[in-house]
């Protein structure tokens, strides 16, 4: 089941501009790290980290996690995955964002946003190069920093042991610039 689901994902993948791959194997491996230490249900986080932001990767970028949230309950149901299993991913996914009127409540839920999050500390380099998309030159170091800050304080305390060398390594990197 998993093959299938990692192959829909770099199917959408090919040809974009953006290398998704880096970032959403980053929150695959994370998810699934953070999962195994906190008694998580392991499949269901892998799937969700693999199909968490496939709406972004379509363009959809304000609602990707209502959005994607559907339609990976459509792909899962399509090659056959269990219904209970989907409707926990679908809550992942739904969940994972920042947005407020989506909290998380489920172990798995916390995993997979704090392993998106956790993922930017992993992959410092790919951030920078979303940033150069998304904001004008001389805003691409206070996006970042907000980025991260927001990010960091979203984690879980599990997910923020993880990233505390990292995220102070990369605020005295980018307020020393």
């Amino acid at each position: 089941m998993i093959e299938k689901v990692k192959q829909y994902f770099y199917d959408l993948c090919k040809d974009k501009h953006f290398r998704w791959e880096i970032h959403v194997e980053s929150v695959v491996k994370l998810s699934k790290k953070l999962a195994k230490q906190l008694g998580a249900d392991e499949e269901v986080v892998e799937v969700a980290a693999w199909l968490h932001d496939i709406k972004k990767i379509q363009g959809e970028r304000e609602k990707h996690h209502v959005y994607g949230s559907e339609q990976a309950g459509e792909i899962l149901k399509q090659i056959g995955y269990d219904d209970a299993k989907i409707e926990k991913v679908k809550r992942c996914i739904l969940t994972h964002s920042s947005d407020k009127a989506y909290p998380t409540e489920s172990i798995e839920e916390k995993v997979l946003a704090s392993a998106d999050a956790l993922s930017h500390f992993y992959t410092f380099t790919l951030l920078v190069q979303a940033a150069y998309l998304h904001v004008k030159p001389e805003e691409v170091k206070d996006w970042l920093l907000n980025k991260y800050t927001r990010s960091f304080g979203k984690m879980m305390p599990e997910a923020k042991k993880l990233a505390e060398k990292r995220y102070e390594a990369i605020k005295l990197l980018l307020e020393e610039s």
